[in-house]
C-alpha cells in the first residue's frame, strides 16, 4: 500500500500531488510529479493518451474517463512542496507538471475519422493490389 494517489495516463503512472485533480464535467487540470519522464516524455503520452484513471491509496481505481482529451498545455513547477518528512518540518519538494484536459470539440472528432478513413484506404488498397497480383 502507499500513502500517495496516482495518476494514469494510458498505462503510464504518476503520483499525484494532494489535491492535484481539478476536473470538471468539461475538463480542467491535472497536477502530478514529473518523476524521471523529461518534459517531452510525459507530453507524448498525454497526447497518445486515451484513458485517465486515479488510483487511490488502497491501489485500486477511484475513478477514470475516457472522454477527455490533453488540451496541449502542460506547465512545470520546479521544487514544489509535496509534503514534509518524518520530523514533521523539513519540506519534501518535486518537481510538478500540470496538464490541461478538455473535451474533444469537432476539429478532434474530425481528424479521428480522417485517421480512421486514410487506416481504410491503405486496407483497401493492400486488399485490391493483392488481389491483382494473385
Amino acid at each position: 500500500m502507499s500513502n500517495i494517489e496516482k495518476i494514469k495516463f494510458g498505462d503510464q503512472v504518476f503520483d499525484l500531488v494532494a489535491a492535484g485533480v481539478n476536473l470538471g464535467e468539461s475538463g480542467g487540470t491535472i497536477k502530478f510529479q514529473m518523476m524521471e519522464k523529461s518534459f517531452d516524455a510525459i507530453e507524448a503520452i498525454l497526447k497518445a493518451n486515451g484513458s485517465i484513471v486515479q488510483i487511490g491509496l488502497s491501489g485500486e481505481p477511484d475513478w477514470s474517463r475516457s472522454d477527455l482529451v490533453y488540451a496541449g498545455k502542460l506547465t512545470k513547477e520546479s521544487d514544489q512542496a509535496i509534503g514534509t518528512a518524518e520530523d514533521g518540518v523539513t519540506p519534501i519538494t518535486a518537481d510538478v507538471m500540470i496538464a490541461s484536459f478538455r473535451t474533444p470539440d469537432l476539429t478532434d472528432k474530425v481528424a479521428a475519422q480522417a485517421a480512421e478513413i486514410e487506416t481504410l484506404k491503405a486496407t483497401v488498397d493492400m486488399l485490391v493490389l493483392s488481389r491483382l497480383e494473385g
